[in-house]
């Protein structure tokens, strides 16, 4: 990269904090443990519409899913305070997510709209806990077939 291209990357991070911490006085960062810095307020949660969910780990079988609630505002991502709510864990035995039963209170409660609940629940229809044995029970299934 070029320095002139770094600057002006630098410039418009400048030009975004600088508008979001006059729109949001209570402004925050929050680093997670690989220091990835986001910023939050709680002056926000009502207004989040979009949702990033990732994995806490990538070498643990049974990684929790976590769900980070922002609204992008001119160019800038600013994230519900709190920042990160678990909503599950990585199916170990097989593949998929497997629910915390209780993941919809937990945003509810911070006054998280359900537009972002909805996406949440349609990422966790879209990736049901499938375990391992009902798959071979499929393969077995099909070498019968013959």
């Amino acid at each position: 990269m070029k320095v002139k291209e770094r600057l002006e990357g630098l410039k418009k991070e400048f030009c975004g904090l600088e508008t979001s911490l006059k729109l949001f006085p209570d402004l925050e960062e929050h680093r997670d443990r690989w220091e990835t810095v986001r910023l939050c307020t709680p002056s926000i949660n009502k207004l989040t519409d979009d949702v990033d969910i990732n994995h806490n780990c990538g070498c643990c079988a049974d990684s929790p899913l976590q769900a980070w609630p922002f609204k992008n505002v001119q160019g800038t991502r600013i994230y519900s305070k709190p920042t990160c709510f678990f909503i599950g864990q990585q199916n170990a035995y097989g593949y998929g997510e497997i629910p915390d039963p209780n993941w919809q209170d937990k945003l509810k409660e911070a006054d998280i709209p359900q537009m972002v609940i909805d996406k949440i629940q349609a990422y966790l229809d879209n990736n049901p806990p499938i375990y391992d044995e009902d798959e071979d029970e499929d393969e077995e299934d099909e070498d019968y077939e013959d």
